[in-house]
């Protein structure tokens, strides 16, 4: 509801935690309205915003200069307001910054995503002043992560994992579903069998490289992000 008043809203947690699926989610339910709407997965500049804007709004004529087209944009958006999600954001210029200043006043509502790993980078970020609200992204607890993780591995033709193994994993994903979800997808893998022993800190290892070098892109299901 804040995103349809035109609201600017700032979501952060650590890398994994689930915040691109449910920005998907939200990206399709504003789309099953027909709100104007774009989700850009990486966002890194000015140019980027341009792209998503551009995206939402199909029938606006590109065919000027970077500043003449997000003045159509604008006036578009002025028009007909819209969503605009920006996924994975690792810059926030002072470009950035004045352009979506200049979007609010409810004639876009912007989500933006960022992978906040300590309370420095959070600072930094709240410092910005983009937000009308600043959210963190709930983490799960170890319970919820445990009956994720078994029902994950449940989907497996492999050994009991034992429960020391369990809690060790359970405890490096800290929160994290979509680390577990990720994990229980590695797990299969002979690599990290030893006949009927798992070995949980080599498994923890790749989860954590395999999801910070994205070299296994996927959504999480419904089961999982609940």
């Amino acid at each position: 509801m804040r995103l349809l008043r035109g609201e600017h809203v700032v979501l952060y947690g650590p890398l994994g935690s689930g915040k691109s699926t449910l920005l998907e989610k939200v990206n399709k339910r504003i789309a099953t309205r027909g709100i104007p709407c774009a989700l850009w997965d990486a966002t890194s500049g000015l140019d980027d915003i341009t792209r998503a804007f551009a995206q939402a709004y199909p029938h606006v004529n590109m065919d000027a200069t970077r500043r003449g087209a997000r003045s159509r944009l604008w006036l578009a958006a002025d028009q007909r307001r819209g969503v605009l999600i920006f996924d994975h954001v690792t810059k926030v210029t002072n470009a950035m910054v004045g352009f979506l200043r200049r979007l609010r006043g409810g004639v876009t509502g912007v989500l933006l995503s960022f992978d906040v790993e300590n309370e420095s980078q959070r600072l930094k970020i709240r410092s910005r002043q983009i937000h009308h609200a600043f959210l963190r992204m709930p983490l799960a607890s170890s319970q919820q992560l445990c009956t994720q993780f078994r029902r994950g591995c449940a989907g497996h033709p492999i050994p009991r994992v034992s429960r020391p193994h369990e809690r060790r994993i359970i405890q490096t994903a800290r929160g994290r579903v979509g680390w577990i979800a990720l994990c229980t997808r590695l797990i299969a893998n002979e690599r990290y069998w030893s006949g009927d022993i798992l070995h949980p800190a080599l498994l923890c290892i790749d989860t954590e490289i395999a999801l910070r070098q994205c070299t296994l892109d996927f959504p999480l299901t419904e089961g999982e992000l609940e």
